[in-house]
């Protein structure tokens, strides 16, 4: 079994969801085994949410132009219920996008 502080640097490393998942799955291994503490499923958890969000952000900024930054933003905030779905994931970030042009133009 790998340390959990090993598990967390291959977890930030992930590079799309499928590594991601992977990381999850090995994680959920050392939790039934009992390897891990409540604090540091708690620290997992946020790890794997963070790289989750930008992971997500990414698939996403693919279909929709505009800055990365705001988009990550858009999907660390989104729904936890949309995120498994990528049409309405796009969807819901482009809608935000565009309420944000809106906003900004109103303004001038």
């Amino acid at each position: 079994m790998k340390t959990f502080q090993t598990l967390i640097n291959e977890t930030l490393e992930a590079e799309d969801l499928e590594e991601l998942e992977a990381a999850a799955d090995l994680f959920q291994f050392g939790i039934e085994k009992g390897y891990y503490n409540k604090r540091q499923v708690v620290e997992f958890n946020n790890t794997y949410w963070s790289v989750k969000n930008r992971c997500l952000a990414f698939e996403v900024a693919k279909d929709i132009k505009g800055n990365k930054l705001d988009i990550i933003n858009i999907v660390s905030n989104a729904p936890a219920n949309i995120k498994d779905n990528k049409m309405e994931l796009t969807n819901y970030v482009n809608g935000r996008i565009k309420a944000l042009k809106g906003k900004i133009k109103g303004i001038k």
